[in-house]
């Protein structure tokens, strides 16, 4: 049985069984004045969704198969965990197995949610809606931000900066540090000097890493401070691992990379890929510590074009709920043509007021999410580009795009 049938089977049950039983309302909405951490979703007027037929009627209009509007309302609704592995409003990572016939496994970093929050959960080795079983999980741990971590064994990111230190950006949960402490921040670590590199990949290797087997180093923070500082630890990562047997590509992902020597330069290291930092097109001033705040988007889009023209492989990072849905596609329409390869497109994930207080009043409904997920289809159609499941944790396609098959695989190539 393929992996879209088996799905349409789940659904199709679980449809049946809620047509069976009294709904009142298919989604809640409980106003306050003030915002209660342990139940941000209630008191922030968020939609809640209690009823699986909002997602067939979200996919009747928008023609979006049901399985994809379900996986994009975990996204971002979050879940419970009824054993309390991990704290509400923590993150929680586990690896689920959608297809059990076919081994389709798919990594989640979720927000945990209070009771009456979500109506998603994750149990005894099950993800469920209400009390329907969606798939098989794994072994549920604490997303932590580490110095570096791996999305199965062809790919590792580097926090090189350490995220840990960041603050300004109100839309990012690590600007909270009273409550993002380092029961999550295990990045300390920066990977500063040659000796610093070589040490990181000497205990890599002692501890199993194949260097020569991985695909990509992304290199995922800013704080570098100047772009010539990025050059340089590029160039120290490349001096490292080159004589290791990578052969990969090295990636950066962040906006502090903008003249064209800089670019030239990274482009000299081989394959290299930039995703730039967008992260929202109209609430930067408000959102944005200053140094990213001051990047208009026309800049980027002119490093975009510097970049592709000395063959670097080049895309930008956006998250979708911050946005108005006009703004957003005013804004993919004028990157549209300065990129190679589909936006890293991420679901707002919610886990502070702050971040509430950040999110466009239309993101509160699931509709908004599958809309932009139709609109951003319809500007980038002709660019043949599609998305790579493996970069993304929290985006708006799953098994499909443009209702086109898309690879399972979300560990790599």
């Amino acid at each position: 049985m393929s992996g879209l049938l088996h799905e349409s089977c789940i659904i199709h049950h679980i449809l049946d069984n809620f047509k069976s039983m009294v709904i009142e309302t298919k989604t809640r909405y409980i106003p306050t004045d003030s915002i209660e951490p342990s139940r941000l979703m209630c008191s922030g007027n968020v939609e809640i969704t209690q009823s699986p037929e909002i997602w067939q009627q979200l996919s009747n209009q928008y023609g979006v198969p049901v399985g994809e509007i379900l996986y994009i309302d975990l996204n971002r609704s979050g879940i419970r965990l009824p054993n309390n592995e991990v704290r509400v409003n923590y993150r929680a990572r586990f690896i689920a197995t959608v297809d059990p016939e076919e081994n389709t496994r798919t990594w989640f970093a979720l927000p945990v949610r209070g009771e009456g929050d979500t109506y998603f959960s994750t149990s005894d080795g099950h993800l469920r809606f209400q009390d329907q079983v969606l798939a098989n999980t794994g072994q549920i741990y604490l997303d932590t931000c580490d110095v570096s971590y791996q999305r199965g064994p062809r790919l590792l990111n580097l926090n090189s900066r350490s995220r840990g230190n960041c603050g300004g950006c109100t839309a990012c949960v690590h600007n909270y540090k009273d409550f993002y402490d380092v029961t999550v921040l295990r990045d300390q670590q920066k990977l500063m000097t040659r000796n610093d590199i070589e040490a990181f990949f000497d205990q890599k290797e002692a501890t199993g890493l194949d260097i020569a087997s991985l695909q990509q180093i992304a290199v995922v923070t800013g704080l570098f401070g100047r772009e010539a500082a990025v050059v340089k630890h590029m160039r120290m990562i490349t001096e490292t691992v080159r004589p290791r047997g990578f052969a990969g590509e090295l990636m950066y992902f962040g906006c502090e990379v903008n003249s064209e020597e800089a670019l030239r330069q990274l482009s000299q290291l081989g394959k290299f890929a930039l995703v730039y930092a967008i992260d929202n097109f109209t609430k930067r001033a408000e959102l944005l510590a200053k140094r990213k705040s001051s990047i208009s988007i026309d800049t980027a889009r002119d490093t975009l074009n510097k970049a592709r023209k000395y063959g670097i492989a080049t895309t930008f990072a956006y998250i979708a709920g911050i946005d108005s849905l006009s703004a957003m596609e005013q804004g993919f329409n004028t990157l549209r043509d300065s990129i190679s390869r589909f936006p890293v497109v991420n679901i707002f994930q919610v886990q502070t007021p702050g971040q509430l207080s950040a999110m466009e009043a239309a993101a509160k409904k699931l509709e908004y999410y599958v809309k932009a997920r139709r609109s951003i289809e319809g500007i980038l159609a002709q660019t043949g580009l599609k998305p790579r499941r493996w970069e993304n944790y929290r985006p708006l396609w799953y098994t499909l795009y443009n209702d086109q098959p898309l690879p399972a695989n979300t560990f790599g190539d």
